[in-house]
């Protein structure tokens, strides 16, 4: 019977044993803190739809190129406004003549036939000439309406035009006027010393104390 005893009581005391490391670990039969976090967060995401990432509410990495783009394309250009119209960049008509009160009264009008925006505004020079190779005859033109000079863009076909007024010289006394044929208008651009004569039949005054031509500032035509 000792002989049995013995082996008996090891088996009892081994199932002890195992019945002690299986309510281990917490000592009440709860997980742990640190390893019920690490398995809980993995399993929340997964059931629970996430929320739109904040990273969605900003400009994607296109949208902040696009934003670079438009400040660039609004920036001024490297080549700086476009310049000032020349004689080789217009085509100047004169249309023809309407009469009132003893005025007659033209539209000088300038196309700019080049292949290039370019800048102008204000009056330049107009006055009577006898020959085209002449001098002037008379006083020049008298600026007029200088609230409306601007200066302006023309773009390639586009036109400006002024309106020109020429009293009839037959209105002043001849010892005062002394009248001459005049057979051309000669007209340079505004801020150009380069000019251009029209052709024109009319009667000026040599006399430079009488301001026969009254000139308004260009404009842009259809403006």
């Amino acid at each position: 019977m000792r002989h049995l005893a013995a082996p008996l009581l090891g088996v009892v005391l081994g199932c002890l044993a195992l019945a002690g490391c299986g309510s281990g670990g917490g000592g009440n039969g709860s997980p742990s803190p640190g390893s019920g976090t690490a398995s809980g967060t993995p399993s929340t995401s997964a059931s629970t739809p996430a929320p739109p990432a904040a990273s969605s509410s900003a400009p994607s990495s296109g949208s902040a190129s696009g934003s670079a783009s438009a400040v660039t394309s609004s920036a001024p250009s490297s080549t700086g406004p476009a310049s000032w119209c020349t004689l080789g960049d217009l085509r100047l008509h004169l249309s023809n003549g309407n009469g009132a009160a003893g005025t007659d009264y033209y539209r000088l009008r300038m196309t700019n036939t080049s292949a290039s925006p370019c800048r102008t505004g204000g009056y330049g020079g107009v006055s009577l000439v006898a020959r085209p190779d002449g001098p002037p005859l008379g006083a020049p033109a008298v600026r007029t309406m200088p609230a409306h000079k601007r200066v302006f863009t023309l773009a390639p076909g586009a036109s400006a035009s002024a309106v020109l007024a020429i009293t009839v010289a037959e209105n002043y006394p001849r010892s005062r006027c002394h009248p001459a044929p005049a057979t051309g208008l000669r007209v340079y651009p505004p801020d150009e010393t380069h000019s251009v004569v029209l052709p024109i039949r009319t009667t000026g005054c040599s006399a430079t104390s009488v301001h026969l031509l009254r000139l308004q500032p260009y404009s842009p035509v259809g403006a």
